[in-house]
């Protein structure tokens, strides 16, 4: 009875991988390119204080257009920060972002993005309590369509949970603008 069930299983997804494979709608892509993070480091009730870094993102997508003018996105990416001074952080982000196009060229898209910190340059993140594994923030961009394969986007991403909290309202959060070119491969 199990093997009968895995078969069925399998069947189905096979099924429904060929029939999403052959819906030019739904894309898949690549992309890459450059973020200023900053830092926003709460000390106390009355002082912030912003540290501004420069990185790079590269990751992929997949597209799965609902209608002409909507699409969802889920992507997939990683994301760091290649400085030397400070703390240099590397994250997994998975947005999943709602596309609306606007006309023939223009997308506007937003949604929310969980991210996974994976490493904080000098320090043993799995052992300080004060890093925050999970972080939960927020997209928005534009897009711009080149061609029907590449695509110029930039966009804003707001920490809405810390990346680091020491308690006592002092914590740290991340917030990113990148821009970047994707490419989106043919059926």
């Amino acid at each position: 009875m199990k093997n009968y069930s895995l078969s069925i299983l399998v069947l189905i997804f096979i099924l429904n991988f060929n029939a999403l494979k052959a819906q030019s709608l739904n894309k898949f892509g690549v992309k890459v390119g450059v973020n200023s993070v900053d830092i926003r480091d709460k000390i106390s009730d009355n002082g912030i204080i912003h540290l501004n870094k420069t990185g790079f993102y590269l990751g992929a997508f997949i597209e799965f257009r609902r209608s002409v003018n909507f699409s969802i996105q889920p992507e997939v990416y990683y994301s760091a920060n290649n400085n030397k001074v400070d703390e240099n952080v590397g994250l997994l982000h998975i947005p999943v972002l709602l596309k609306y196009k606007l006309g023939n060229r223009l997308e506007l898209y937003a949604g929310p993005e969980s991210q996974f910190l994976l490493s904080v340059e000098g320090q043993d993140i799995s052992k300080d309590k004060n890093y925050k594994k999970f972080i939960l923030s927020a997209s928005a961009g534009v897009g711009f369509l080149v061609s029907d394969e590449f695509s110029i986007d930039a966009r804003y991403n707001m920490a809405i949970s810390n990346y680091m909290d020491f308690g006592n309202r002092t914590n740290k959060k991340l917030n990113f603008i990148q821009v970047g070119l994707a490419y989106k491969f043919d059926n």
